[in-house]
């Protein structure tokens, strides 16, 4: 078992994308990985054993940082390539080095770690556009915060002139605007509920209760719409830690959804199940509506892409965030003509 351990762990050194090279107490080379023979054009196995100076192309070794690693203990960072090993000088990476100790804080040797420069520029690069995006988000939710202001007062004058144009010609103009800016004022609310972090109002809740509640919420809708609502609750399903009011937000985006698929009357089917030995519950929503392709369940939690004229792009992406915030996570099973099974998994705790 030590032997089979030995060999994994020599194994991922050797294909570590950093490159690797220590030496020991007398400057032997010990570690020496297939990224440093990439990196220096030397084979491995004639550079395993040998003593390190024989590398130095002639370097003073006073000067080679990793030696003076080893004698003195101190580190360097941020290197050039050829302060540690002459064959790496081509090399454009950043080297490192450390002192090696043995349980009694003794030193035993010294390691220097090259990290290739594209890997840096990379991250560096990534956290960068994190801050960004960070700053563009909170920028973005103040700037809506503000648009809704003017967008009231607006439609408060429209009111206003709606009834001075009643029968006239011009009052079908003023019926479009209010309608252009109930949609405008949707989005806002809806980017908000995106942009609003985590869920609050963390506590146990019942699952079933919830969904019972939510059912009551679309049953009329549901008879306008000609839709028969079937529900079907597993017993025994223990208290969920989290915002029912957001889960509940997110489980009437998916309904929804449904119920813009089923134009012609149909079927919704929504089912509980909970995994005893995984500990999470199921919530299934299926209905019998038109169904999607493959390209539209790829897209769909992509902002604002929508296949409905009036839709936003938003309600499955506030739908899937809040469940990822609760981690959770949907599944959406769908083909046309056949209808759509959405399953939201959440942890019981």
């Amino acid at each position: 078992m030590l032997k089979l351990t030995e060999e994994w762990s020599n194994l991922a050194v050797d294909h570590l994308p950093l490159g690797l090279l220590a030496i020991d107490q007398k400057s032997h080379v010990r570690i020496f990985n297939r990224s440093m023979s990439l990196l220096t054009g030397l084979g491995k196995e004639k550079v395993l054993g040998r003593p390190f100076q024989e590398f130095l192309d002639g370097q003073v070794p006073e000067l080679n940082k990793l030696l003076q690693t080893l004698v003195t203990g101190e580190e360097f960072q941020n290197l050039r390539p050829e302060t540690v090993i002459p064959a790496a000088s081509s090399a454009t990476c950043t080297i490192n080095t450390y002192p090696l100790r043995d349980k009694s804080g003794a030193i035993i040797g010294a390691m220097a770690m090259f990290t290739p420069l594209g890997r840096e520029y990379e991250l560096e690069k990534a956290v960068i556009k994190a801050e960004k995006l960070a700053i563009l988000g909170q920028l973005s939710s103040e700037m809506v915060h503000e648009i809704r202001n003017p967008l009231t007062t607006i439609s408060g004058f429209l009111q206003l002139l709606q009834s001075d144009l009643k029968g006239t010609p011009r009052e079908e103009y003023i019926n479009i605007m209010l309608t252009e800016l109930e949609h405008v004022n949707r989005l806002v609310i809806e980017f908000l509920q995106l942009a609003r972090p985590g869920y609050s109002r963390r506590t146990q809740f019942s699952i079933t209760k919830l969904i019972n509640e939510m059912v009551m919420l679309v049953e009329s809708e549901a008879l306008l719409r000609k839709v028969e609502i079937k529900l079907e609750t597993a017993p025994g399903i223990p208290p969920v830690l989290g915002d029912p009011e957001q889960l509940k937000q997110a489980f009437l985006n998916i309904i929804k959804n449904a119920f813009d698929a089923l134009s012609g009357g149909g079927i919704i089917f929504l089912q509980t199940l909970w995994d005893r030995h995984n500990k999470y519950v199921q919530v299934i929503i299926r209905d019998t509506g038109v169904g999607m392709d493959e390209q539209t369940i790829a897209n769909m939690f992509y902002p604002f892409f929508t296949t409905k004229e009036n839709g936003t792009g938003l309600g499955m992406l506030i739908s899937k965030k809040i469940i990822d915030n609760h981690g959770g996570r949907i599944e959406v099973k769908s083909e046309p003509s056949k209808g759509t099974t959405v399953t939201v998994l959440l942890p019981l705790d």
